[in-house]
């Protein structure tokens, strides 16, 4: 037995400062003889239930803790810069005692990790929380440690004493490091003493962040890529994961201190109740049971679908009701219906299903899926095995626009505290290790992008793997001693948690504060994030559901909303039939660009020789074309059209096989043939194929006498039982789930019917998606002209932001398709036109923010042809250009006149055929004669002389304002300047000034 226990241990886990992976930390410690060893990450928990797992495995005592700052001073009174509070912060390491002290760190971590960028806990909230932990203070990068050596040791033993006070009695440790680093030997000594005065143990630690000695100059060069003081906080190259000897020996003079980390050892007996489902609890009204509660909407809802409820029917439901109610699933069950509902009364558009659930038909029936389970032959024992327990796994697809809105419904309804998105961790990987270890190395960076171009971006692989297969890659690494190393050093990092992100659907709902059993951290849109994975998450029993964004329901969405705008029609999924021939047609013809699941070469290539009929020729047709079931696809096809009889492995297994022409293509088949043939139940059925689908000897041998012993009990010979068992196993491997396929077969064929009806709406809603890529939209053009539908250029009076269908069927290219046109300059071009159409360009530029639509905006629009309605036909893109530009003057006029208290008002009177002078009203409701002369030519100056003559000589009432073209500035001469209009005046004045061609009223 080991003579010493690590206590204080940095992971992966704390990203960017450890390079040491749970693996070796475990694996060490049970080498090394430890009957324990510690986690304590900084700031977060995020490897605990792994370290907890792995730890339990060997033997090894898992001591479950965190590593947190402590602020001594209280919120009220925080100091104001970032480099006062870490000064008031004290590092401290907190350790579990058991569930409660778990309970205490989730806490504490969530509460530190919701103040941002310097996580801390305040010494009152420690002190709150500290009754089942065992806490260490005054480690190497203490700032008590840091006090002592500098001298402050009055002001030192006092925080020391304060901290002490906080934490439960005989549970606070002072924590003794020894990294040979000058300011712990100096602060040391005082430490102890005042240790010593206040009646406070020391316990030994090492403050590890890697496995071996070796590593730490990798570390530093590592942790520096990613922290400035790096080379200063981790100078030493004793941070490792260090043998119970070498720390007996390092801390020969203390051995009270290494024998109390035995003690507390024994004072941390953490267990974590994993795998004990915590299911989240429906509130239903007057507190009825939710079993009842289901009962009533399942048979209403089953009502509804099918009318009056056949013995079949009824038999089915009453079934699956009772093995949903006796694994405790009906709240489950409840929780779903309610936000799919919600969904579905907030036009939010849901899929018809994804995975095994669309083979319940409770769910169909509270419309959680929209695939009929009995017409589908889909079986609910692949979703739900009374034989084996396992959580029930609804995924659910959103129009992926507004899938958060249903997610804020569900945190608004169960509460903020027991709803979170599910946290993941980004980690290095092959490429991106590659160059961190570039940048570690400081090697060439041609050498670095040479040997990461040499590694394939797929997903999955390694560096090992990139070598086994690269010859270029392994002769380089063989020839160049520095491409060798980089190789190397990439290993090293290769794998390691990097960041943290959230998970693309996962949601966790449960029934009591998630902070009972895992710590969270902030999310986007006020939602909170679990620390933990996915994995991590489900091990603790906690409930997650999947809230899945699908483009394709977008696409669909955008296309029926276009078809209602564009001809009246509204389109009723209930109510479109699943038999329309035009549609098969088309895919036949695999004419089938945007159809989901269908628009890939390969698919095309299956549609083309398949020839679909009816729905489910498509589920087929998704179910076949992956590897190795496609090797089936030429039997399948030749049987479907007559050119081979179809064949059956046994009579009897026609029903089963008859749709999909002898051959095997659905788990859902296996299990029908193990019950019809050796008398399996579904149940039993659905163990026996994810047996044999696993090709462990021992376990198909096991499941070959079971199936034989049963197909003989059921009058068949050993002979058949056995070539079908060999079916089964064969197909096992690689039958498709037919729910999924046939939930999914529902959206390829809704798709392909908007395509073969309402093609225009279809591809215009399609080049919405595409619109950042320049390769889909030259494809969807392409697609658009061979159909004969013209695709339009963008018009600041016609586009939309996405692509549109004009009135005549062709296609408008969307304003937010031109380039260095963004959402905020879109917004400003339709709020200005919805009040009133645009007249001119003129008229454009004085209506919208061109500070929004900035001029390169307004350049990208011009090229583009969005304004042509406004320039002659025969204008070049340079006329065009210019005549923006003089636009844009005469806009500015009208912006700065307007500032005078005057605005545009086109339709007040009609304009006569001169511009020399223009009849306005000032803030008194008074006509203003304006006049436009240009003070940058001596012609312009002379013709101001001349104009002032003029006007002095007809006083009146009318008030002057004078626009000077050079400086762009007007000037309204009121107090100097009144004339009487006339036609003689202004015929004069035009012939003065020279310029112009238009009169405009304008109005304040």
């Amino acid at each position: 037995m080991s003579q010493f226990v690590h206590l204080h241990v940095h992971s992966a886990y704390s990203l960017r400062e450890s390079t040491l992976r749970l693996d070796h930390l475990v694996e060490d410690a049970a080498a090394y003889g430890m009957p324990a060893v510690a986690l304590t990450d900084t700031s977060a928990l995020y490897g605990i239930v792994p370290f907890y797992q792995k730890a339990k495995k060997l033997g090894v005592q898992p001591i479950l803790g965190a590593q947190l700052d402590v602020c001594f001073a209280e919120p009220t009174a925080l100091p104001q810069t970032r480099e006062a509070l870490r000064a008031a912060l004290e590092r401290s390491v907190l350790l579990a005692r058991n569930f409660d002290g778990y309970r205490a760190l989730t806490r504490l971590v969530t509460i530190a990790r919701g103040r941002g960028h310097v996580p801390y806990v305040t010494l009152s909230e420690l002190a709150a929380l500290s009754t089942d932990l065992v806490c260490l203070v005054g480690g190497g990068e203490s700032t008590l440690l840091r006090m002592f050596a500098a001298g402050e040791s009055e002001a030192a033993a006092a925080r020391l004493a304060q901290f002490a006070g906080a934490c439960a009695v005989g549970q606070v440790f002072v924590d003794v490091q020894n990294h040979r680093l000058p300011h712990q030997e100096s602060g040391l000594p005082p430490l102890l003493r005042a240790a010593e005065a206040h009646v406070i143990p020391l316990v030994a630690t090492n403050d590890v962040h890697y496995r071996k000695p070796e590593d730490a100059p990798l570390h530093r060069a590592y942790t520096g890529l990613e922290f400035d003081d790096a080379a200063e906080r981790f100078a030493s190259d004793f941070m490792h994961l260090a043998p119970p000897d070498e720390m007996v020996l390092r801390f020969a003079d203390y051995p009270e201190a290494v024998e109390n980390t035995l003690l507390i050892a024994e004072m941390c007996q953490t267990t974590l109740p994993l795998h004990q489902v915590r299911m989240p609890v429906y509130p239903t009204k007057d507190g009825r049971d939710p079993s009842d509660v289901l009962r009533e909407a399942s048979t209403a809802g089953a009502i509804k679908r099918y009318g009056p409820l056949s013995k079949a029917l009824q038999d089915r439901l009453d079934y699956e009701l009772q093995v949903i109610c006796d694994m405790g699933y009906a709240d489950y069950f409840l929780v779903v219906a309610d936000f799919i509902r919600y969904a579905h009364q907030q036009g939010i558009s849901t899929g018809p299903g994804r995975g095994s659930a669309a083979g319940s038909l409770v769910a169909y029936a509270l419309r959680i899926t929209d695939v009929d389970p009995v017409a589908n032959q889909l079986l609910f024992e692949r979703f739900l095995n009374p034989a084996r327990v396992s959580l029930p796994d609804i995924d659910t697809d959103f129009e992926f626009e507004r899938r958060s809105e249903v997610i804020r419904y569900v945190v608004e309804k169960y509460g903020r505290d027991r709803v979170a998105q599910i946290g993941t961790f980004g980690t290095l990987a092959a490429r991106a290790a590659v160059r961190d270890a570039g940048r570690m190395l400081k090697l060439d960076n041609q050498l670095v992008s040479r040997v990461a171009g040499l590694i394939p971006s797929l997903p999955g692989t390694t560096l090992a793997k990139a070598r086994e297969e690269s010859r270029a890659l392994d002769d380089l690494l063989t020839d160049d001693s520095d491409a060798r190393r980089l190789y190397e050093t990439a290993r090293f990092l290769e794998g390691l948690p990097h960041h943290t992100s959230v998970h693309a659907a996962g949601v966790v709902i449960s029934p009591d504060p998630l902070t009972d059993w895992l710590p969270l951290e902030p999310g986007g849109d006020d939602i909170p994030v679990t620390q933990y994975a996915m994995a991590d998450v489900e091990a603790l029993g906690l409930v997650k559901m999947d809230f899945l964004g699908l483009r394709t329901l977008t696409l669909m969405d955008d296309c029926v909303r276009s078809v209602k705008s564009r001809t009246g029609t509204t389109i009723d999924w209930r109510k479109v039939p699943l038999d329309d021939k035009p549609t098969y047609d088309n895919l036949t013809k695999a004419d089938t660009n945007g159809v989901f699941q269908l628009e890939s070469p390969g698919m095309r290539r299956v549609l083309r020789q398949l020839r679909p009929t009816n729905l489910d020729d498509i589920v087929a047709v998704i179910s076949l074309n992956r590897p190795g079931p496609m090797e089936n696809i030429p039997a399948f096809c030749d049987a479907k059209h007559g050119r081979a009889p179809i064949r059956y492995p046994h009579p009897d297994l026609e029903p089963i096989l008859k749709d999909t022409y002898g051959v095997i293509v659905y788990q859902e088949q296996i299990m029908q043939i193990a019950s019809r043939m050796a008398g399996f139940s579904l149940g039993e059925a659905d163990l026996l194929r994810r047996a044999v689908s696993k090709k462990k000897r021992e376990a198909l041998d096991s499941e070959r006498v079971r199936f034989v012993n049963g197909c003989l009990q059921n009058g068949y010979d050993e002979l058949t039982a056995n070539e079908v068992y060999d079916l089964i196993v064969r197909f096992a491997d690689y039958g498709f789930n037919r729910s999924h396929a046939a939930a999914y077969a529902v959206l390829a064929y809704r798709t392909a019917y908007l395509r073969t009806h309402y093609l225009p709406d279809f591809l215009a809603a399609l080049m919405t998606m595409a619109m950042s890529s320049a390769d889909k939209i030259k494809t969807y053009t392409a697609d658009a002209r061979r159909h004969q539908i013209a695709v339009r250029p963008p018009s600041v009076s016609a586009s939309m932001r996405g692509y549109s269908v004009d009135a005549d069927g062709s296609i408008r290219t969307g304003l937010l398709a031109v380039k260095n046109v963004g959402e905020g300059a879109v917004d400003a071009i339709l709020t200005a036109r919805r009040e009133l159409p645009f007249t001119s360009l003129r008229d454009f530029l004085g209506r919208v923010n061109t500070r929004v639509v900035n001029r390169k905006a307004l350049e990208s629009l011009v090229e583009a042809g969005a304004f042509d309605e406004f320039f002659p036909g025969s204008a070049t893109v340079a006329a065009k250009l210019q005549m923006l530009e003089e636009a844009q003057r005469q806009a500015e006029e009208d912006r700065q006149f307007a500032g005078l208290g005057l605005v545009l008002n086109a339709a007040d009177k009609p304009a006569p055929e001169s511009v020399a002078d223009v009849q306005a009203e000032d803030s008194t409701g008074n006509e203003v004669l304006y006049i436009r002369y240009s003070s940058g030519t001596e012609r312009g100056k002379a013709a101001l002389t001349e104009i002032q003559k003029v006007l002095a000589g007809v006083p009146g009432d009318v008030p002057v304002a004078l626009y000077d073209v050079k400086t762009r500035r007007t000037r309204l001469l009121a107090d100097k300047w009144r004339v009487a209009l006339s036609p003689e005046l202004l015929t004069l004045l035009e012939d003065i000034v020279g310029m112009g061609n238009v009169k405009v009223s304008l109005r304040k």
